[in-house]
């Protein structure tokens, strides 16, 4: 069975989803964060850097990933095809630039890594490569068509 990529980022989604949200709960301080005997999770998720706007970062990404669900389903049921197309790029690309500037923070600023929030960069740079992949699709089949 070969899997769509829609359905991939689908699935994609549903495990930023939780990634972000078990984030948000260490920030929250219901529990330590387990660090996979790898960098200082507790610095990286308590610093100055773990919010953006008031708000943590963790929660800003749970609204990403929702969004890009919603995106990646609208896709998978062929709805709002074009226009779920182009959001999915769009937030996914977002969301690359920012991990991207969240992970030179921790490298360069704190000097600490987050195994988790390196996933969570991992799983938008997949969204992002599979939306775009999706993007180059459709417009090769308008292009035949």
């Amino acid at each position: 069975m070969k899997l769509s990529r829609p359905l991939g980022i689908v699935l994609l989604a549903i495990a930023g989803i939780i990634v972000s949200s078990y984030l948000l709960t260490v920030h929250w301080g219901w529990w330590t964060a387990v660090c996979l005997g790898v960098g200082n999770c507790e610095l990286v998720n308590m610093s100055v850097y773990s919010e953006f706007l008031g708000l943590p970062v963790a929660l800003w990404g749970i609204g990403a990933y929702i969004t890009l669900l919603a995106l990646g389903l609208a896709l998978l049921w062929k709805k709002f095809s074009p226009w779920a197309q182009r959001g999915l790029f769009i937030v996914s690309a977002i969301g690359v630039a920012f991990s991207l500037y969240l992970t030179y923070i921790e490298v360069f600023v704190l000097r600490e890594v987050c195994p988790w929030c390196v996933l969570s960069a991992i799983i938008v740079t997949c969204i992002a490569v599979l939306s775009a992949l999706e993007m180059r699709a459709a417009e090769a089949e308008l292009a035949d068509a």
